[in-house]
């Protein structure tokens, strides 16, 4: 590659993207479940059943959020189907294949979406561009300065590690977020994804039932399998999570986020206490401002 085709702002999109991974909407929570562990994704393309064509997108937060709203519900995770979520899902994005990286970037940031869909020549869609590779991008490159604190995100959702599990997929809906920090004496121990609320056997309500309200019919289809049934926020979170500090670079925490596999870090002072969460769309955003800094100087 040149070394002008090495500027991340006049590459396009088709440098970058990915094959899409899809399934029909008839099919089923379960299937995307388990499709996203099989190729490690958190988010899967939903096709017509007439056409074959995109007509949506389910993230792991969308699965996350639907199961928060429907705490009750009885069906099996293999009932519901992706249409069902679907219903309340916003515009699908497509760009073409041609655009440059800057302009998707800012789009991502503008529609607040996390993924953008890339047509060919012939309007077809068959691949995707995330934000993820964008920040693969800047791990090999220098944003000339920028620190972590100067992009992250501030005001960061907590819980203790004794809080009931219930509360945490009600707190990510609500703050629209897809991690909480697990916090001691303002000091990150544990971080919990979305990906951790959403239930590891074939039922809805794993993380929906206390200690004092759990039915018979709940425990009959449990205590054969020997599901382990979490109350607190100490028993589903990462410990001992990677952390990064205020005056690390951008760079530093791209690299990071490539290296784990994670879509966001806890910041940290000097003492180690909490002071905000550094995440992609902070990135994104630094990877915008450099773009018109540089649109200024020329």
């Amino acid at each position: 590659m040149s070394q002008i085709k090495n500027n991340i702002f006049v590459m396009n999109a088709f440098h970058v993207a990915k094959p899409i991974v899809s399934l029909k909407s008839d099919k089923s929570f379960l299937d995307a479940r388990n499709m996203m562990v099989k190729y490690n994704i958190k988010r899967i393309v939903i096709s017509s059943l007439q056409d074959n064509k995109a007509i949506g997108i389910v993230t792991e937060k969308d699965i996350s959020n639907f199961l928060s709203m429907h705490a009750f519900d009885k069906r099996k995770l293999g009932e519901i189907t992706l249409g069902e979520l679907l219903q309340n899902k916003t515009k699908l994005y497509a760009v073409n294949k041609n655009f440059s990286l800057g302009i998707c970037a800012q789009l991502m940031l503008d529609k607040n979406i996390s993924s953008l869909l890339l047509e060919d020549e012939k309007n077809n869609v068959n691949k995707i561009i995330t934000k993820t590779d964008l920040i693969a991008l800047i791990a090999s490159r220098n944003l000339n300065g920028f620190t972590v604190g100067e992009y992250m995100t501030k005001e960061v959702i907590t819980v203790e590690p004794e809080d009931n599990v219930n509360i945490i997929p009600t707190l990510l809906a609500q703050h629209n977020i897809s991690r909480v920090i697990v916090v001691r004496e303002n000091k990150p121990i544990g971080v919990i994804t979305t990906r951790d609320t959403i239930p590891k056997g074939n039922y809805f309500g794993v993380l929906n039932y206390s200690n004092n309200n759990r039915t018979k019919e709940f425990e009959n289809r449990f205590s054969s399998a020997k599901a382990r049934i979490p109350f607190t926020a100490k028993d589903i979170m990462t410990s001992n999570p990677v952390i990064i500090y205020q005056k690390d670079s951008i760079m530093d925490a791209a690299k990071f986020m490539i290296g784990t596999q994670i879509s966001g870090i806890p910041v940290v002072n000097k003492l180690q206490e909490l002071v905000g969460v550094i995440t992609k769309t902070d990135i994104i955003k630094a990877i915008v401002e450099l773009g018109k800094r540089k649109i200024n100087k020329s």
